[in-house]
């Protein structure tokens, strides 16, 4: 156990800190977005880290503080029984499940038939057998939704990862934050556009403890790199490059089918059921076509162009995004300027 001694956890401070933290808020808006709602019973997979530690106490939270009729969390652990201290991972969390006054369920994994036939678990089996032991349990109790605990760090390493091993635009899209598990079920992560470091200093500030699984830093030599050297020296070059990445990915996850777009102008009121994701990635899409610079133009830049065709303020306005293009904004239209033409680029519908 690292962080504070299990016989310190207080419920009250647990809850008081959660909620007021800004994860709260996050994990209210996602539950929202995904219709959660009636006190409905929800799985939150609980190994015992400080990541999904950090996700029991902020929806422990807003089922009793926040927003009660909102979910009826249920804490699941799965003990892979790979090596001994694993029991004491399921203890710890049961313990943490208790002084929340959460329900507990567990499940541990039997590897009889594969160590029968003279082989060992490989991370791969370990992933399935914890999917099916959280679909098995959400049968159990009857819930349709499982939480899991994975965060921004973890998305910037699987689109690094992706990218190393040659995938096309799809792996920029990385970990979905929506699946479905078996047929009646769904995995929700609500926390890939937060930062390991947010999660822990919830953790830290509530005063509880958390495990550690030392297989985890050997199971995958290629994540380990990343997540140890590749990503801190990309954060020392450009800090907050992980969170930039992961919200490339929830981008790229949302981003609309933009190929039957007709080139600008635009009548400014087909924006009107457009979320700003969608017009940020629909003016990248009609800017690519024309300006082989796009590549240069920062997400920021984006989101302010987005913002500004959305905004119904009448007023004409423009925007420069890259040396040759700047985005025109009037009462009625939305249009694309574009100074001397590129060899090589045409425009296309």
């Amino acid at each position: 156990m690292t962080g504070h001694p299990e016989d310190v956890l207080d419920r009250s401070r647990i809850e008081l800190v959660a909620s007021r933290s800004s994860l709260a808020e996050l994990l209210d808006r996602r539950l929202e977005h995904h219709g959660l709602h009636d006190a409905c019973p929800v799985l939150v997979a609980v190994s015992g880290g400080v990541d999904s530690t950090a996700l029991l106490a902020v929806a422990a939270a807003i089922s009793r503080r926040r927003d009660p009729a909102r979910i009826r969390p249920i804490v699941a652990h799965v003990d892979h029984a790979l090596r001994p201290e694993s029991a004491d991972d399921a203890t710890a969390v049961a313990r943490l499940a208790e002084v929340l006054e959460l329900p507990f369920m567990q499940v541990r994994i039997d590897w009889s038939a594969i160590e029968s036939a003279g082989d060992s678990p490989s991370s791969a089996d370990a992933r399935d057998a914890r999917w099916d032991a959280l679909a098995s349990m959400a049968e159990t109790a009857r819930a349709r939704v499982v939480l899991a605990g994975h965060h921004g760090d973890d998305q910037a390493e699987t689109v690094l990862l992706r990218l190393a091993r040659g995938v096309g635009l799809d792996g920029l899209s990385g970990i979905p934050e929506q699946r479905m598990l078996g047929d009646a079920c769904q995995v929700i992560r609500p926390f890939l556009t937060s930062r390991r470091a947010e999660l822990a200093a919830l953790v830290e500030e509530a005063g509880i403890g958390f495990r550690h699984d030392p297989t985890n830093d050997r199971r995958d030599r290629a994540r380990e790199m990343i997540r140890h050297e590749i990503l801190p020296r990309l954060e020392s070059i450009h800090p907050g490059a992980a969170g930039r990445i992961a919200a490339l990915a929830a981008e790229s996850n949302e981003r609309p089918e933009v190929g039957g777009i007709l080139p600008p102008p635009w009548d400014r009121g087909i924006f009107r059921s457009f979320d700003e994701s969608m017009v940020m990635t629909l003016l990248r899409t009609a800017v690519s076509r024309v300006d082989p610079a796009v590549a240069e133009v920062a997400r920021s830049q984006w989101r302010t162009a987005a913002r500004m065709i959305i905004d119904p303020d009448p007023a004409p306005r423009r925007l420069r995004l890259t040396d040759r293009t700047e985005l025109k904004v009037n009462k009625g239209l939305v249009d694309l300027e574009v100074d001397s033409p590129v060899p090589g680029v045409t425009a296309s519908s």
